[in-house]
């Protein structure tokens, strides 16, 4: 609608099959999901697109922070189908998470994103620190606690 209220376009659709722009007797689609790849039982129903989020391609690696979830082993022997390993790591990264948190506990400390910060409206929003550092490339001279 515009701001008068008068109908500019009618959408409509299914958001996993495709969305189209018109009347249901007039439309045209603007967008179609793309065919699952094969095998994607096996892949949890992911798209293809969701697949390859967390591939790491060498170009790439060296630019990331250790904190990057794309080094998560528990994830990375999931992918490789050795679900007892990625087991053995998840509950090995959750005992980590505890130990950390009750550290800040103890010390009546919170934790602070580097990467982020609280707006006026109580939302998290870049502070601008990432890609000067992405640049650099200088997460690698960061003190990082052990995530993974």
């Amino acid at each position: 609608m515009d701001k008068a209220g008068k109908v500019v376009h009618r959408l409509f659709g299914k958001w996993h099959e495709s969305l189209y722009c018109g009347t249901t007797s007039s439309s045209n689609c603007i967008w179609r999901a793309n065919p699952m790849p094969k095998g994607y039982e096996q892949w949890y129903g992911f798209t293809q697109f969701a697949l390859e989020l967390n591939e790491l391609d060498p170009q790439t690696r060296s630019l990331l922070p250790s904190t990057d979830t794309r080094f998560r082993p528990d994830q990375r022997f999931l992918e490789e189908g050795n679900i007892e390993g990625a087991e053995m790591q998840k509950q090995r990264i959750e005992q980590l998470q505890r130990e950390r948190r009750k550290v800040l506990e103890e010390n009546n400390l919170e934790h602070q994103p580097r990467f982020f910060r609280k707006s006026s409206d109580d939302s998290w929003v870049s502070n601008g620190t990432y890609m000067d550092l992405r640049k650099e490339p200088g997460f690698s001279k960061l003190d990082n606690p052990v995530l993974w």
